[in-house]
């Protein structure tokens, strides 16, 4: 006991803690856990074949959908040119093919980027969008849902499954509607 009783005494002399505890602001807190939540898309990063593009301004803006599962919704922002985290690229060289089994491409093409193509069906506009090493593509079509404006979400083969809307009152509202009743 003699012996811990100095070297208790000398260890709490040399710390920097004052008696009184530290004050941080609530503002302060708030805004430095925001920085380091926030995601900035790089959108210098260069892929062989592909070009940085632009998403038309039909599809930008906060959308939100919901599901029967959910009391929420998500929210999805698409902004000039990210979807989400990814940012979106066009194919400009079509020799290019992504193949998600090569080990070559896994390290070039890797990073959740997205590739887009904008297509036109029937007066609607679909923008298809997938992850370069995925092999399956989401479509997001421009409509009206009971004249609301959304975007439907469809697979490659364009079959409904889901929307967005803008409001997200809407989203919830509608989760349990069955979209795959719309034909594309």
């Amino acid at each position: 006991m003699i012996i811990l009783l100095p070297l208790l005494f000398s260890l709490s002399a040399c710390s920097n803690r004052s008696s009184r505890p530290a004050t941080v602001s609530s503002s302060a807190t708030h805004k430095a856990s925001k920085q380091a939540n926030e995601f900035k898309p790089n959108l210098k990063k260069k892929y062989p074949g592909f070009k940085l593009t632009s998403i038309p301004e039909q599809f930008r803006g906060t959308w939100y959908r919901s599901d029967p599962l959910s009391k929420s919704a998500r929210k999805l922002i698409i902004n000039k040119h990210t979807i989400g985290d990814s940012v979106v690229y066009r194919q400009v060289d079509k020799s290019i093919k992504l193949d998600h089994n090569s080990e070559q491409k896994n390290k070039t093409y890797s990073g959740g980027d997205s590739m887009i193509a904008i297509e036109q069906h029937q007066g609607q506009t679909w923008m298809r969008v997938r992850e370069f090493l995925t092999t399956v593509d989401i479509i997001y079509i421009t409509g009206q849902f009971k004249g609301h404006p959304c975007l439907y979400l469809a697979y490659s083969s364009g079959d409904i499954h889901n929307a967005l809307f803008k409001n997200k009152a809407l989203a919830i509202k509608y989760k349990n509607y069955d979209f795959s009743k719309i034909k594309s």
